[in-house]
């Protein structure tokens, strides 16, 4: 009985080199370790082009602290998607003349990010939507408020570049409500 065993074995393990030596392939390459991104923006769904800008270049900062970042536009890259930006009043007051007056602004920036080794390829990571959120007092006047609300913009988009960059870079983060909600 013993004799049988023995003598399949050497069948058995040609079998075994034969499968495993197929040429099989993952279809999606992962970037090697070390291997550096590049990072584009790939889509805005916002006509303001400051957003589009801060997160881009905050992902870009995020990688570069890490050592990540290549130049230029080449693969593996990360794509930057800027899907929207959300303003919503934070609390009501009556002004003199009775009409309702926010006496604050909440402003959110959703973007996503997706890691990309090769043109056509699929994506390889993906960061899902990431949102930032900034609050900003109410200004004095309509003037005053035109000026501060690029600021806000721009921080609300740089926090979720920040935030686009640690995820594909692997970093836990924090998903509280609330606790993004500090002035610029």
């Amino acid at each position: 009985m013993r004799a049988g065993v023995l003598a399949s074995w050497p069948l058995f393990a040609i079998a075994i080199l034969i499968t495993c030596a197929c040429g099989y392939r993952p279809l999606v390459r992962e970037p090697a370790a070390g291997e550096r991104l590049a990072v584009v923006l790939a889509d805005s769904s916002v006509p303001d082009q400051v957003a589009a800008t801060e997160v881009v270049s905050a992902v870009r900062a995020a990688l570069s602290r890490e050592g990540m970042l290549a130049p230029g536009d080449r693969y593996p890259r990360v794509e930057v998607e800027v899907l929207r930006v959300d303003e919503v009043s934070e609390g009501v007051e009556a002004s003199a003349s009775l009409q309702p007056v926010a006496r604050a602004t909440r402003l959110a920036v959703v973007a996503r990010g997706v890691v990309v080794v090769a043109q056509g390829a699929p994506a390889f990571r993906d960061t899902g939507d990431v949102r930032a959120t900034v609050l900003g007092a109410r200004m004095p006047g309509a003037r005053a408020e035109a000026f501060a609300r690029p600021e806000l913009v721009r921080a609300a988009a740089r926090r979720a570049g920040e935030r686009i960059g640690a995820r594909v870079l692997g970093h836990p983060a924090v998903s509280e409500p609330g606790e993004d909600d500090i002035a610029p």
